[in-house]
Parts: structure tokens; C-alpha cells; sequence
């Protein structure tokens, strides 16, 4: 069995219509491609949990279903929120993402999309104050049949946010100093089955969020052992 793939032509970065005072933003016409079966839909906003929250992800179109909901950072580290949607059954859509703060806000955003060929096997999220030298790593017993894929947002990409291990899909800043996301992708296991992605930035916060995309929808259904009896 194959590894699922990322589609990268529509794996990107967006700008909100107007980061202008609000208590929502709107990125317009995100397009989602006939042959994703999920996508991941995260963003950023250029200020902390201190002093403002993200509540809520919507896809302008019911065929994106949402089954995960994720308040990624807290505190400190610059606001994040992602989302996953099965969209196995939609086809091709083009619509538009409505992102809703808790309160009014004025801060510059940035959303990224990642869509993939597989399923959703497992996700993490993390976050870093300081970060200069970031990695993660995964590790599944479906390591054969799955992608990792790491999802990031940052609070200055112009001092040279990079990946060192994986590859890149994507990186898309707000401009100047302000906040960006960025994503990488990693087929290639280490020697125990696990994959790793790591990056280097700014000394500055950085949030991820980790997914491992599955071929298989449900792949411990599948028979693996003593692996299967040990999930279920």
C-alpha cells in the first residue's frame, strides 16, 4: 500500500479579505481540490491568548465536514487555532473560510490550508516562547502506509524561518515582522519507523501542529497483531 500524498498546488497560504477591527475574518475563495480527502485549516494572529482567542473555524461549504476543532496555542506563544475536515466526499470546492475571535480585534492573520490524499491517522500540538531550533517527530505502527506533516505559525518570518529536515509545501507571512504559517511534509522514515521534521527560526514563538495522514481511513481496523488488540 502506497503513502498518501500532499496536493500542493492548493496547499498554501491566504490573507484575510480586511484584518480590520472585527470579531471575524474572511479569507475568500480557499479552494479544496476533487481528490483531497482531508484538509488541515489552521491560523494565526498577530497578538497572544493574553490578550485575544481564535473560537471558531468554518468552511462556506456543508460537503467540508469539520471533525476536529483545535485551540493550538495558549498564553504566550502568538494565537493559534487549526481544524481538520473530511472532504472524501465533496469534490472539487471553492468557498470561503470565516475565522471568529472572542472579542473584537485589529490584529494582522494569516491562514494556511494543506490538503492530502489520506486520512487523518493521529495529530499533536505543541508551542515554543523562544524557538531557534525546532524538530518533532512521529511515530506510528502504520509507519508504512502514512505522511507527517507539520503545520506551523510564527511570530516573524523575515529573520529566516526554514526547514532542515522534510520538505517544504509552503510558507506564507503576513509581511514585514509579522506573523506567517508554514507546513512540511516527511515520507521517509528513520531507522525505527518514526519520521522527524525540524526547522530552524527566529528567536521567536513559534506553535505546530503535527499530523500523521493515513492511506487507510481507519488503519487499525486493519490487522497488525497484537497492535490491533492493544488500540481497540
Amino acid at each position: 500500500m502506497a503513502q498518501p500524498t500532499i496536493i500542493t498546488a492548493q496547499s498554501t497560504g491566504y490573507a484575510a479579505d480586511s484584518d480590520a477591527n472585527a470579531t471575524t475574518r474572511t479569507y475568500s475563495d480557499v479552494v479544496i481540490p476533487a481528490n483531497a480527502n482531508t484538509v488541515i485549516i489552521w491560523v494565526t494572529g498577530d497578538t497572544t491568548e493574553d490578550f485575544e482567542s481564535f473560537t471558531n473555524i468554518t468552511y462556506g461549504d456543508s460537503a467540508a465536514v469539520r471533525t476536529h476543532l483545535v485551540d493550538v496555542s495558549s498564553a504566550a506563544p502568538r494565537m493559534m487555532m487549526a481544524s481538520v475536515f473530511d472532504v472524501s466526499g465533496a469534490g472539487a470546492l471553492t468557498n470561503d473560510v470565516t475565522v471568529t475571535f472572542a472579542t473584537t480585534a485589529s490584529v494582522a492573520t494569516r491562514l494556511g490550508i494543506v490538503c492530502s490524499t489520506g486520512f487523518v491517522e493521529s495529530f499533536f500540538s505543541s508551542q515554543d516562547r523562544s524557538a531557534q531550533e525546532g524538530q518533532s517527530i512521529a511515530f506510528s505502527p502504520n509507519y508504512e502506509n502514512n505522511l507527517f506533516v507539520l503545520c506551523n505559525a510564527a511570530d516573524d518570518f523575515s529573520g529566516g524561518f526554514s526547514y532542515t529536515t522534510g520538505t517544504q509545501i509552503f510558507q506564507s507571512s503576513a509581511g514585514g515582522t509579522a506573523v506567517g504559517v508554514a507546513a512540511a511534509s516527511q515520507a521517509t522514515n528513520l531507522s525505527d519507523g518514526s519520521k522527524k521534521i525540524a526547522y530552524t527560526a527566529p528567536t521567536e514563538e513559534v506553535t505546530d501542529f503535527g499530523v500523521l495522514f493515513s492511506t487507510q481511513r481507519n488503519p487499525f481496523e486493519q490487522a497488525h497483531g497484537m497492535i490491533r488488540d492493544i488500540v481497540k
